[in-house]
Parts: structure tokens; sequence; C-alpha cells
């Protein structure tokens, strides 16, 4: 069996077995395929989440719009996957080599579990999944939207390394130990309820709207522990209510800006959570905070055209330090292709400019996406790079 889907599961299901209803994702299907952008681009059915002021730049023709949606995402920036598959790899061939009495190939496998262990310290994986709907409905005078997404956030660190057989006092059988080398996976499930309102006016004869969004999330963390020489998606994590902790609820806003500089170029500004909100956990302390983020777009009937970037760095929703290399500040780039309204195609980019984070996490993820109108809207989504890959998928109407 292939291990490396095997510890990806095991993270995954930590996560979303914990919760039935709570599987995070920072976008929707159409935004993941344009790169992630989102500020500028948005319209009735995803700005919820994107910019509420763009809830007004719905087509004339729309006045209702439903989407549902689901999604994952998962981070190895430094193929701390690849590391537990190979240590486990190594230990089947030291196993095997004992069995067959060779010393050789026992002492080879020995000296390779040895180098793994050395080499992983820091690194993270982090997995995400998220699932959403909203309903959106213009008037002849603002525009609304009722919102709910339901998300997963966890990272993955391996703590309590066996000791380095070349340092005197060294225990060597520590490598062999199911108390040494212990994959830890903390993670946070985040509910949250919204609802958005905008308005359009004229500004130097240029329309310009303005969006707020009161919301109310509900917030869950667990915590699970697993050797790696052991690990395997086999388990029933959701067992163990132990490892589970409400957090309680808060209350907050978003509001956002959406300016036309031109028939065709457009600005956005999104600004999340003005009220910030700290929680106890874990004898650490989980930050709620300010994010914010500006976008503009280029767009015709058959062609648009986009960037956004985040005006703050952006600490990751989970409690350890252990995670401060998963920080965030995205610079993210997108364009999407219209072919006679039936299909849309999309391609896009974005990059992590955040400061303290690994070269891994520095490297362009690439995006594709594609959506159809079948009576119904369907947009399926994937983004990537070597060590990281994601997908996403939705459906519902406008009209």
């Amino acid at each position: 069996m292939c291990r490396i889907h095997k510890v990806l599961a095991v993270v995954l299901l930590s996560a979303i077995s914990q919760s039935a209803y709570a599987i995070p994702f920072t976008f929707e299907g159409r935004s993941l395929g344009m790169g992630g952008v989102s500020v500028a681009t948005a319209d009735l059915a995803t700005a919820a989440w994107a910019n509420p002021a763009m809830l007004t730049n719905q087509r004339v023709e729309d006045n209702f719009s439903l989407l549902i949606g689901v999604g994952v995402f998962a981070r190895d920036n430094d193929d701390l996957i690849g590391d537990v598959d190979d240590f486990q790899d190594a230990d089947d061939r030291r196993e095997d080599a004992v069995d067959a009495g060779d010393l050789v190939g026992a002492a080879d496998a020995i000296q390779d579990m040895y180098s793994i262990i050395n080499g992983i310290d820091s690194k993270i994986i982090a997995p995400e999944a998220t699932a959403l709907i909203a309903f959106g409905i213009a008037f002849e005078s603002f525009a609304m939207a009722v919102s709910v997404r339901a998300d997963a956030i966890a990272g993955g660190v391996v703590t309590d390394l066996s000791c380095d057989v070349t340092e005197p006092g060294c225990d060597p059988t520590e490598l062999f130990s199911e108390e040494f080398n212990i994959l830890n996976v903390d993670g946070v499930l985040a509910t949250e309820i919204g609802v958005s309102f905008a308005k359009d006016f004229k500004l130097w004869d240029r329309k310009v709207s303005i969006g707020i969004k009161p919301k109310v999330v509900e917030l869950d963390a667990f915590s699970i522990s697993e050797p790696i020489l052991t690990v395997d998606a086999d388990k029933d994590f959701a067992l163990d209510q132990d490892n589970k902790e409400s957090l309680g609820t808060f209350e907050t806003i978003d509001v956002g800006l959406a300016m036309d500089l031109s028939d065709s170029v457009r600005l956005g500004l999104n600004v999340r959570n003005l009220l910030t909100d700290e929680f106890d956990l874990f004898d650490q302390t989980l930050n709620l905070d300010t994010e914010a983020r500006i976008g503009v777009a280029y767009h015709s009937n058959f062609l648009t055209l986009a960037a956004d970037f985040d005006l703050t760095e952006n600490e990751p929703l989970l409690p350890n330090d252990s995670f401060d290399g998963l920080r965030t500040r995205i610079l993210a780039i997108g364009a999407e292709f219209n072919a006679f309204d039936f299909v849309k195609f999309r391609v896009g980019a974005s990059k992590n400019v955040a400061s303290d984070i690994s070269s891994g996490a520095k490297e362009t993820i690439y995006t594709a996406g594609v959506g159809f109108w079948l009576g119904f809207n369907l947009d399926i989504a994937a983004i990537g790079n070597d060590n990281s890959f994601g997908a996403f998928l939705q459906t519902g109407f406008q009209f």
C-alpha cells in the first residue's frame, strides 16, 4: 500500500471526522481556478466571502443566486509525507533484513531511518477542507446574501524526536519505539454564518459599492498524536472525543469596497474580522486577527484579468508555535475566458511572499478551472505544485 496516501489520509481524517459538518479553504471554485483572485471579480453568488461590496456587481438579468461547494487542499511544502513514507519503508527493510540474518542490510536501513529523523524537524503538513452554501438576492436599491461555511484547518509536525546515535548516552532503540518521533496534528474547526449587505451609489460619475457582513463564528479545536512508525489511516480518530475542545463563538464584521475606475476596470478592498478576539487553547493563544486584501480587475464580455494582494501578513488559525511557518501573504493573478457563456476557462497562479517561511512555502502554485452552464452552474478547479495540491467543486444557479 502506498503510505504517502495513507499518511495524508490520517491528517485529513483527523480533521474531517471530528465533525460531520465542519469540513478551510479561503476560496470558492471560480476564485480558485483563477489563482485565488476574488476581491474585484466576485458576483452575487460568491461576494459573501470575497468582498461583500461586490454583491451589487451581478449581471443585470440576475436577481437571485444559490451556491453550494466543497473543496480540499493540502500543503506539504517540505515533503513531510515523503519522509514518513520513507521512514516506514526503511523500518520494513530493517525488519526483513533482521529476519533474514542480513546484518549489513539491517544497518543500512537503520542509517536511512536516522538520516530521515535528523532532517524532519520543523517540517509541516497542512491540510484544509471546506463546505459552503450561500443565497444571494438583489433588490432595486441594495443586495444581500446569507452564507454558511464550515472549515477544517489542521497542521501536523513530528515531535519527541529520537536521540542522535552519535551522541554519548543515546539509546538507539528509541528509533524503533512508539514513544518517540510522534506526528502531532492540531486543528481548528470553524463554522461561520453571515448576512451580507451591499449598496452602490455614484461618485464622480463612477459606480462605488460599499458592503458589510456581520457574522458569527463557532470554533472547536482538536489534537491527536500518533507515532510515524505506525501512523495508519485505518485508525478511527473520531472515537476519541477527549481530543476535542469547544472554544465557543465570537461575533465580528467584514467590510468591503468596490469602485469602477473605468467601464472595464474595477478596484476592490475586503477587510475581514474588524472585531478581533483570542482564545486560550492547549496553554497557547489562538488569535483571530484583522485581515485585508486589495484587488484590481479588468473585465469585458470575453475576458477577465485580475490580481489580488494581501495587505496584511496572516498568521495561521492554529495556536501551536510550530505552525508559524504556515503564515501567508498572498499575491495572486488570474484570468477567465468566456466562450459564448456556455463554458468559461480559468487559469491563475499565486505566491506566498510572507516573511520567515521555508523555500518550499514560497514556491508558486498554479491553478486551472472550468465553469459550465448546463441550466445550472458547475464549476471545477484544481490547484497544485510539487508538494501542494487541492480541488474544488461547486454548483448552483443564478436568475
